[in-house]
């Protein structure tokens, strides 16, 4: 009985260890689909356009992603999500560019996953990445 007991109290102190390392996991990689996204906008060159759909949540929670760090010196942008466990911030760098943010959907270059549809439409028309995000 007492091994059974040892046994449970160590699965269980697996599990719960278990859970915020998926979220944060999930939401890197959430973060990694939006510089895919902008990285391949860039890189197609003039007149490339690009829809990007993105998940509107991460384990039935919504995040933000901050964008008012796109046009600074060192372009980037920023995941936040506060997790059942942890909260999560990671910073991510973009290619340099110049970027517009547009659109009633990202107020203030944030854009929150549950606010308006989960599709970004990215344009570069040679001297600009216009980013919207459709109502």
């Amino acid at each position: 009985m007492l091994i059974a007991i040892g046994a449970f109290v160590v699965v269980s102190d697996l599990q719960s260890s278990e859970v915020p390392r998926q979220q944060n996991l999930v939401a890197k990689e959430t973060g990694d689909g939006f510089v895919t996204a902008m990285t391949l906008t860039v890189k197609g060159g003039t007149g490339f356009s690009y829809n990007y759909s993105f998940p509107k949540t991460i384990f039935a929670r919504a995040y933000v992603i901050d964008m008012s760090g796109l046009n600074a010196a060192n372009s980037t942008i920023l995941i936040e999500y506060i997790g059942d466990y942890a909260n999560f911030t990671y910073m991510y760098d973009v290619p340099k560019f110049n970027y517009r943010v547009e659109g009633s959907c990202l107020s203030g270059s944030a854009l929150e996953s549950m606010k308006c549809s989960n599709v970004l439409m990215l344009k570069n028309d040679g001297e600009n990445l216009t980013i919207t995000q459709l109502p």
